[in-house]
């Protein structure tokens, strides 16, 4: 903690006396004490402060509970050990987290703790996590994974150690609350003496701190204690005037000392105790921390956490307040998260890009649909529940625009004029215009608008109102409203309006109409995968860009260009797109927000790029709903702040795009940690200071690893490289393990890294040596050995042929002699014989097969060919008719193959044949019948089948025709298909009937737009 000594605890008579308040002396030791660790912690007291504590609005809070893998909700104590890693102590033993899944610890682990009720932990300089438990006992987990246990001794109490402190000279203190402390050293040695009797210490309270001189400071039940570096305790003075009561101190990372008692928080300085926050109306505080930016936070019995800062006192909002409860403990991470222990789980606070103004905020509604800042910078939103508007406070109240009390309507679009006159659109009840003093005039069916949704309102810039309903386009003003009349006025629904200098942009559900002077254009997007409706219009520069269910189009000059998801958005449908002022774009959608350089989505649509990188932001980044409003307008803006806002599913998002760096360019995750080794399933323990991992050849290695970031730790990806067999870095995703198989014996070292997406790889590698031991009979004694055993073998085996030879070499060759003429000329003729017999029946073979296969079977896909699928469907026929269960057939054809053969030639063509070929044979069932029956025609009989089952059978084979990537090979083309599906009748006069029925559903699937299937009927 600090630098100094700290002797150990005396016994009884050596010396520890209680300072009387009244004691000049005492108060002039105090005062020295307190000025001097207070000049060294004042530096870096304001150097923490310098950087300002984000608003609360800009945090996101997470929550766990034994739901999600905690052995027990009540979280006693959190720490951080220097790897990473995070730990907490609960009832039900040590829990330690790595971003993704929770270990726990306890009596039944594979190295058994001596009592599953932890009481605290701790971490020392060298990254050992310290912890006690409910019975007394010490344990110990080190950096290089081992564990080490020390039970209780027998003079000291069997009870909870509430608090466990390092001290300066690395010996462990403890706190038994109600008897005194102990002590121990990094070996063992343990101390213990019971406190003399009326001691404060038999009236310790949880929690103890070191100040920078190496005194002790002490929580009791009835004020704070101190044990100096002499071992001698003293009461506070009395001109600090402390609270009576419990009272325990806290040394916040920065140095500075508190004291807090009761529901006070005191601040510790040369002048004595300052009171700094007063929580009185609040209740007891349980827990104090200091944040990074200077801030204290603290938790409370039943009110959740509070931060007290520059700004006072400061509550969460009820949408981010932990659930009411015991705060039990606090602890900020290295990444700069807050972390809360309570007795209803744990939480994480940490800072996000987005924040939300919703129903907590004092909208009338969580389901926002529209947002506007007028003229003067307030905001309005329009909600399901009616208008509400910004106060010069910040806050936001009801607009009521209709005088039944009971009748509030939904708000859809908003817009102000040049005289400042705010115009309301509503679902179903009409227009509302409402003027600067407040008056409201109504336009419904009785002024001439037409019943229905008014979702897109334009103001030009003559001052014309144009009003979008659901039959079409009205202006309204100080006359009747008169529709949009002319060749191409749109008289559906209108989604969208946009008036520009003369212009009038309309979006319909039928593409764009542009009205220019007094002629109207329009501009459809004909082909499968163009656009219908048209959320907006976003003018850029002189370009104007549309928001689409099929992504964005640009108008530049009259000439369209297309950015959908083929470039890489990741959805279809953009509702709103918002430049901000550092050169970006945002888009809203039904899965949350994306940013892009507005550079970047100019040059696809330009054509000078193919892909499309962006920033995708949901709920993680602190939107409350990933859902933003469409058909609404407008549903985002950009204030003159430069912030942006979209108006979703639960609130208004906002956040500031100047920030965004801050969220998105995170520095590298810590080094890659490891888990765990399994070997074949069997766990192994881990290596110990880089200790290499024996396998045996021939066995499986399992390696599990994290990254540990707490910050979206899913979003992280990994690479692994093997060194001694992979030259370079392979990419594992979001994967988190490794498995081994197969390697030679040899020695090799696995490396792993992380980053965040888009972001850089960790610094350091995090590296496990693996050595496969080999197999017996691989080792090279034994290879030597087996070498030395099979010379020897053979060198006799060689004497005793040699001998038998020189014995029978003239009988044998005698015999030779005569029979060697004989056997080779008769092996001749049968040789001869043989080769001609062979030879006759490999033709014979081959010719049978050659004409089995071309009467039956397709040359170019393998599959059987029309006359094998008569013949097959003939007899389908014959047994149904006979009662067997009736059958389905599918003829399939090929959408556009023509343009394949024209426009990547034929060979081409062949190619995608083949595929289609292996599509349909990997997904139908064994009985079922594949052929070829055209060109691009193929037929499948599914015999027992419903109509219901072969239309699901069918939509298999289209969901796998969209999944293929790779149709044609390098050409990667994109192939459908079309389909009829009948099924059989029984009394079925012929085939050629019911492949005539097949034949007429599938000219409707191809007359209705193809890549479908129509089923007869």
């Amino acid at each position: 903690m600090a630098s100094g000594t700290l002797p150990s605890t005396r016994p009884p008579g050596s010396g520890r006396r209680i300072a009387r308040p009244t004691s000049a002396g005492r108060t002039t030791l105090w005062r020295v004490s307190i000025a001097l660790f207070c000049a060294l912690a004042g530096p870096a007291s304001r150097a923490r402060a310098a950087v300002p504590p984000p608003p609360l609005a800009n945090y996101v809070l997470d929550h766990w509970s034994t739901r999600d893998g905690l052995p027990q909700n009540s979280i006693r104590d959190i720490a951080q050990t220097p790897d990473g890693r995070l730990w907490f102590a609960t009832w039900e033993g040590l829990a330690s987290y790595d971003g993704i899944e929770f270990t726990v610890y306890d009596r039944g682990s594979r190295v058994p703790l001596l009592d599953n009720g932890i009481g605290t932990i701790v971490t020392d300089a060298a990254g050992t996590l310290w912890f006690s438990d409910s019975r007394g006992n010490i344990g110990r987990h080190a950096a290089d994974g081992s564990w080490r246990l020390w039970p209780h001794p027998a003079h000291a109490p069997s009870i909870i150690v509430q608090s466990l402190q390092i001290g300066p000279t690395g010996r462990l203190w403890m706190l038994y609350e109600g008897n005194g402390l102990g002590s121990m050293t990094a070996d063992g040695a343990f101390q213990y003496v019971r406190p003399p009797p009326k001691s404060p210490l038999l009236n310790l309270y949880r929690r103890m701190a070191f100040d920078s001189t190496g005194a002790l400071w002490l929580g009791t039940y009835d004020g704070v204690v101190v044990q100096d570096a002499r071992g001698q305790v003293h009461t506070a003075p009395a001109a600090w005037h402390l609270p009576h009561g419990l009272a325990w101190p806290y040394r916040a990372p920065d140095g500075t000392f508190w004291i807090v008692a009761g529901s006070r928080i005191f601040r510790i300085g040369a002048a004595g105790a300052t009171l700094q926050y007063d929580l009185h109306e609040i209740g007891r505080i349980t827990a104090l921390i200091q944040d990074r930016h200077g801030a204290l936070w603290a938790g409370t019995e039943g009110h959740g956490v509070l931060r007290l800062s520059a700004a006072g006192i400061e509550r969460l909002p009820d949408t981010m307040a932990p659930a009411s409860g015991r705060i039990l403990s606090l602890m900020e991470d290295s990444e700069g998260s807050l972390w809360v222990g309570s007795n209803g789980g744990l939480y994480r606070l940490r800072e996000a890009l987005f924040s939300t103004l919703s129903r907590q905020d004092g909208l009338p509604d969580d389901f926002t649909r529209s947002v506007l800042e007028d003229r003067d910078g307030r905001l309005w939103v329009g909600t399901d529940a009616g208008l509400s508007r910004e106060n010069p406070d910040g806050t936001m109240a009801a607009v009521p625009l209709s005088t039944d009390p009971d009748h509030t309507p939904e708000i859809l679009s908003l817009a102000q004029d040049g005289n400042g006159t705010l115009w309301i659109g509503t679902y179903s009840d009409g227009l509302y215009a409402r003027a600067p003093d407040g008056s409201v005039r109504h336009f419904g069916t009785a002024e001439g608008l037409p019943a229905g949704n008014i979702r897109a309102i334009g103001v030009g810039g003559n001052g014309a109102v144009w009003i979008g309903t659901q039959h079409g386009v009205f202006r309204v003003g100080d006359r009747p409203p008169r529709p949009l009349e002319g060749p191409d006025a749109p008289h559906g629904l209108i989604t969208a309006l946009r008036a520009q200098a003369d212009d009038l942009w309309i979006g319909t559900l039928d593409g764009v109409r542009h009205l220019h002077g007094a002629s109207i254009e329009a501009i459809r997007f004909p082909t499968p995968q163009g656009a219908h409706t048209i959320f907006g219009f976003t003018p850029v520069g002189r370009d104007m860009w549309f928001v689409s269910d099929r992504g964005l189009y640009r108008d530049r000059d009259g000439a369209i260009a297309q950015v959908a998801r083929e470039q890489g958005l990741p959805v279809d449908s953009i509702f709103a797109m918002l430049p901000d002022r550092h050169d970006h774009v945002w888009l809203t959608s039904n899965r949350g927000v994306m940013r892009l350089a507005l550079s970047d989505i100019e040059a696809v649509a330009d054509g000078r790029s193919p892909h499309l990188p962006l920033l995708h932001f949901d709920e993680a980044d602190g939107l409350l709903s990933s859902q933003a409003s469409g058909s609404s307008a407008p549903s985002a803006i950009l204030r003159r702040d430069g912030t942006i806002w979209i108006a979703t599913a639960i609130g208004v998002a906002h956040a500031d795009p100047g920030q965004v760096h801050m969220f998105v360019t995170r520095p590298p995750p810590p080094s890659v940690a490891l888990g765990s080794l399994d070997l074949d399933g069997n766990p192994l323990p881990l290596p110990a200071d880089g200790a290499p991992v024996h396998i045996p050849a021939g066995h499986g290695l399992t390696v599990r690893y994290a990254a540990l970031s707490y910050l979206l730790p899913d979003r992280i990806i990994y690479r692994s490289r093997l060194e001694g067999l992979d030259p370079s870095w392979s990419v594992q995703g979001n994967t988190r393990s490794l498995r081994l198989v197969g390697l030679p014996p040899g020695r090799y070292t696995l490396r792993v890294s992380a980053a965040h997406p888009g972001g850089t790889w960790s610094p350091r590698d995090m590296e496990v040596p693996i050595v496969v031991d080999p197999m017996w009979w691989q080792r090279r004694q034994v290879w030597a050995g087996a070498a030395v055993a099979f010379g020897v073998l053979l060198a006799a085996v060689y004497l005793g042929i040699a001998y038998s030879y020189r014995r029978q070499a003239r009988f044998l060759s005698r015999i030779i002699a005569e029979r060697t003429g004989e056997l080779t000329q008769t092996a001749e003729r049968l040789q001869a014989a043989d080769h001609e017999k062979t030879r006759l029946l490999e033709r014979l073979r081959q010719q049978a097969d050659l004409a089995t296969r071309q009467a039956r079977e397709d040359p170019l896909t393998g599959l059987p060919n029309r006359r094998a699928f008569n013949e097959e469907l003939a007899l389908a026929l014959e047994g149904v008719m006979a009662g067997q269960p009736d059958f389905c057939l599918a003829l399939i054809d090929a959408d556009r193959f023509k343009q394949i053969n024209d426009q990547y030639s034929h060979a081409a063509g062949d190619e995608v044949l083949q595929g289609i070929a292996d599509v349909l044979r990997d997904c139908v069932r064994a009985p079922d019948l594949v052929a070829r029956i055209g060109g691009e025609e193929f037929a499948i009989l599914m015999p027992m089948t419903t109509l219901e089952n072969g239309e699901a059978a069918c939509q298999r084979l289209r969901t796998a025709f969209h999944a293929k990537t790779d149709w044609g090979g390098a050409l990667a083309l994109r192939v459908t298909f079309s389909a009829g599906l009948v099924s059989s009748r029984p009394g079925e006069p012929s085939a050629a009937l019911l492949l005539q029925r097949a034949d007429t559903a599938l000219y409707r699937a191809k007359n209705t737009g193809r890549d479908r299937i129509c089923v007869e009927g």
